[in-house]
């Protein structure tokens, strides 16, 4: 499960957990503290994955390539019986990394949609034409590209970002934030459905 941390120099915050078996930093928006610390989740406490996942795909939790250097014994990262499991995050089509996506229009001998790391998208540049990061990426805006730039065909990457983005967390955070005696956080000012109109 993913654990809450503080940065000691700043008054910002972050999570670990474990994807693919390696130790995985996103960073948390403002926002995506505001939700967490609305539903009682306090720093250095195991939450559930889903409340990372939602934060997630409304962007405001995000990797990068920097990340933190993990201290032995920061506590438990996920457990096995978790309900949302690791393989609901994007990761790279090519290595299976979850730092620093992108996703991609792939225009070679096939023209699909893929999810790529920073390092495979260096590798693969001659053949990438289109390349957005992940943290922008909503249903409509995937849905739009796919139209605007006639990708047929997507790869299993983009497929578990489509699970991911089609996934409905809102009943969880409710109920969670009900059992806990708090208020459930206001809803986002700027409908998702609208976001694709911005870009």
């Amino acid at each position: 499960m993913p654990v809450l941390h503080k940065r000691k120099s700043k008054d910002s915050y972050y999570v670990l957990t474990s994807i693919n078996g390696q130790v995985v930093t996103f960073q948390l928006t403002a926002e995506g503290h505001r939700y967490l610390r609305e539903v009682g989740i306090v720093t250095k406490k195991p939450f559930g994955r889903f409340l990372l996942l939602d934060l997630y795909r409304k962007g405001y939790a995000f990797t990068g390539h920097g990340g933190i250097d993990v201290i032995p014994g920061q506590g438990i990262l996920d457990f096995p019986n978790d309900p949302e499991p690791e393989t609901m995050f994007p990761s790279c089509a090519a290595c299976s990394s979850p730092e620093d996506l992108h996703l991609v229009e792939i225009k070679d001998h096939k023209h699909y949609a893929s999810i790529l790391c920073r390092a495979c998208r260096a590798k693969d540049l001659s053949r990438i034409d289109t390349s957005i990061p992940l943290p922008f990426v909503t249903r409509a805006v995937l849905d739009r590209l796919m139209i605007m730039k006639g990708i047929s065909e997507a790869d299993k990457a983009v497929l578990t970002l489509q699970d991911l983005l089609n996934a409905e967390f809102s009943e969880k955070w409710a109920a969670l934030a009900e059992a806990r005696g708090r208020k459930p956080v206001q809803e986002a000012l700027i409908d998702e459905k609208s976001l694709d109109r911005l870009v």
